[in-house]
């Protein structure tokens, strides 16, 4: 059942663990548009700016929607290794009851990230 829902994507340069993940003057968005969500589907979704990403560094993406956004809950400890490639390390992260507020749940992220080395 697709759904329209404004989204947001944010990023900020290292881990959240090494800053105040809830104040929201600390991410910088890279895309807010309204986007027809179906769960049962991946949504290709541009991002407005790109995340530059250094060789060894660390980013951390927050997503936000009004819907819904899917994603895994996870068993795993906060910032254990999720997925991986020979260029990328997706760790365990975490979920808010609403955006910016309260830390809820541990989720991995469930789609795609296509990027250029």
């Amino acid at each position: 059942d697709d759904k329209e829902s404004d989204l947001w994507i944010y990023y900020q340069d290292g881990s959240y663990k090494d800053f105040n993940a809830l104040d929201e003057n600390k991410w910088i968005e890279v895309f807010s548009d309204e986007v027809k969500l179906d769960p049962d589907k991946l949504v290709d979704i541009q991002l407005t700016d790109e995340i530059t990403i250094s060789a060894g560094g660390t980013v951390s993406v927050y997503i936000v929607s009004k819907k819904e956004v899917v994603y895994k809950k996870s068993r795993d400890k906060e910032f254990d290794i999720d997925a991986e490639s020979e260029d990328f390390v997706l760790r365990v992260g975490r979920s808010t009851k609403k955006e910016f507020r309260q830390l809820d749940r541990l989720a991995e992220f469930v789609g795609r990230i296509i990027y250029q080395t």
